[in-house]
C-alpha cells in the first residue's frame, strides 16, 4: 500500500478535524430525528407498559391475533419479552404527548452514555477520542436506533457497563448482562469474555436473570408467559419478512442466489420488486449455515488469540448479536459498534492500515439506507467485513489480557 502523503497525514492527525466531523454528524442526527413525529416501535413498548400495569392479558393479544391470521409480524404490537413491557411502564404514566419523545430521548441518552463508557475505556490520546466520536456519531445504526424509537440504547448501556466491569467485578458484569438479555437475548453471548472468571459471572447472571424475569412475568402469570412463547415468540421467529430493510445473513444468500423476492424504493419513490435469476435455495441455506458457524468459530478463536482478554471477548460476544439473528434492521447493527470502535482506536494507535481500511470500508457500506442501495444486503457484507477485521485485531488486545 502506498504511504499517505505527509501533508494529508498531518491534516488527518489533527483532533480538531475529527471533532468538526463529529459535530456535523451530531447536528445531522439531532435535526434528522426531530422530524420524526411518530415512532411506532416506541409506541408499542409504551402501550405494552401501560397494559403491564393495568391489563396484562392484553399485552400480546393483538400481536398473537395478527400472527395467527396473517403469518406476519404486525407493525404495531409487542413481540419482545415481558421485561420490555416492564421497561415501558414508567413512560406510560406520563402525559400522552410526552410519552414517545421522553422514551426516545432517554434511549438516545442511554446509547450515548454507553458509547462514552467505551470511549473512556478504549481511548488514551486526544486524536483517538476525536476519531472515536466522529465514527460513533456517523454510524447509521445509531441514527436508525433513535429514529425508530427502539430499545437498543437501554440494552447498550447495560451491555457496555458489563463489558468494562467484567475484568474487575465479574459478578456485577454478569448481573448487567442478565438485565440486558432480559430485553434482548443477544447480550448473553458476552459470556465469551468471562472465560477466566466464569463462575461469579454465570452465577450472578443466572440469579439476576431469574429475578428480573420473574418480576416481569408476575402480572401475566405462568399461563400468560406460556401463551407469549407459543403464540408470539415462536410464530414471530417463523414469520417471513421480505422488507428490504432486513439485511441478515439469511437474506444475503436468500436474495443473491436463493431467488427470494424483495422490494426496493425506486427513484420516483415507488416500490419495485426484485429477485435474482438464480433459484438455488438449498445452496443459499447451506452457505447461510456455513457463514453463521464461521462467524461464531471466528469469534471464539479471536477471543482465544487475544489471550482471553475479557473486555475484547465481551465486545466480540456483543457484536455477534448484530450478525447471527435472522431478522436484522439497520438499528440492529448497533451492538457491533463498541467492538468496531475499540478496534479502530487500537489500530489507530498502532497505525495499522490492514485493520483501519476494512473497518472503514465496512462502515462506508452503511452510508445509504438499505432500501436505497442497488442491493440492500451490502449492509450485511459491510458488517461481516467489520467483524472479520475485528477478529483479525485479536493480537492487538493480547497485551491487555492480564491487566
Amino acid at each position: 500500500m502506498r504511504p499517505v502523503p505527509p501533508v494529508l497525514r498531518r491534516v488527518l492527525a489533527r483532533p480538531l478535524l475529527w471533532w468538526l466531523i463529529a459535530a456535523v454528524f451530531f447536528v445531522h442526527d439531532v435535526v434528522g430525528n426531530l422530524y420524526s413525529a411518530h415512532r411506532p416501535d416506541a409506541f408499542s413498548v409504551i402501550q405494552a407498559g401501560g397494559r403491564w400495569l393495568h391489563d396484562p392479558g392484553a399485552i400480546y393479544a393483538e400481536t398473537a391475533r395478527h400472527l395467527a391470521q396473517t403469518g406476519f409480524v404486525p407493525i404495531i404490537g409487542l413481540i419482545r419479552p415481558p421485561a420490555v413491557a416492564m421497561l415501558g411502564a414508567p413512560f406510560s404514566l406520563l402525559p400522552t404527548s410526552w410519552q414517545e419523545p421522553a422514551f426516545t430521548l432517554v434511549d438516545a441518552l442511554a446509547a450515548l452514555a454507553a458509547l462514552l463508557i467505551v470511549e473512556r475505556h478504549a481511548t488514551r490520546a486526544p486524536l483517538e477520542r476525536a476519531v472515536f466520536w466522529a465514527i460513533a456519531l456517523y454510524a447509521p445504526p445509531l441514527f436508525a436506533e433513535i429514529n425508530a424509537g427502539q430499545i437498543g440504547g437501554f440494552v447498550l448501556i447495560l451491555a457496555c457497563g458489563a463489558m468494562v466491569t467484567i475484568r474487575g467485578r465479574p459478578g456485577l458484569s454478569g448481573a448487567l448482562v442478565a438485565a440486558a438479555s432480559s430485553l434482548k437475548l443477544y447480550p448473553a453471548l458476552m459470556v465469551l469474555g468471562a472465560r477466566k472468571r466464569w463462575p461469579p459471572f454465570v452465577i450472578a447472571a443466572v440469579i439476576a436473570g431469574v429475578l428480573i424475569n420473574l418480576v416481569a412475568i408476575l402480572p401475566l402469570g405462568l399461563g400468560g408467559a406460556w401463551s407469549y412463547v407459543t403464540a408470539v415468540l415462536i410464530p414471530s421467529l417463523k414469520a417471513p419478512n421480505p422488507d428490504c430493510a432486513q439485511t441478515s445473513v439469511v437474506t444475503l444468500f436468500g436474495r443473491s442466489i436463493g431467488g427470494d423476492p424483495y422490494p426496493m424504493i425506486n427513484s420516483s419513490g415507488g416500490i419495485t420488486m426484485f429477485h435474482s435469476p438464480l433459484h438455488l435455495g438449498v445452496v443459499a441455506t447451506v452457505l447461510t449455515a456455513i457463514t453463521l458457524v464461521a462467524v461464531v468459530v471466528g469469534a471464539v478463536l479471536g477471543a482465544r488469540a487475544s489471550g482471553w482478554n475479557p473486555v475484547y471477548g465481551a465486545a466480540l460476544g456483543l457484536g455477534l448479536g448484530a450478525i447471527l439473528p435472522g431478522e436484522v434492521n439497520p438499528y440492529q447493527y448497533l451492538p457491533l459498534m463498541p467492538l468496531a470502535l475499540m478496534v479502530t482506536v487500537a489500530a489507530l494507535r498502532k497505525r495499522s492500515w490492514r485493520l483501519l481500511v476494512p473497518v472503514a470500508a465496512g462502515l462506508l457500506t452503511w452510508l445509504q439506507q438499505p432500501c436505497y442501495l442497488p442491493f440492500p444486503n451490502l449492509w450485511t457484507i459491510g458488517a461481516l467485513l467489520i467483524f472479520a477485521a475485528c477478529i483479525a485485531a485479536a493480537d492487538e488486545f493480547r497485551s491487555e489480557a492480564t491487566r
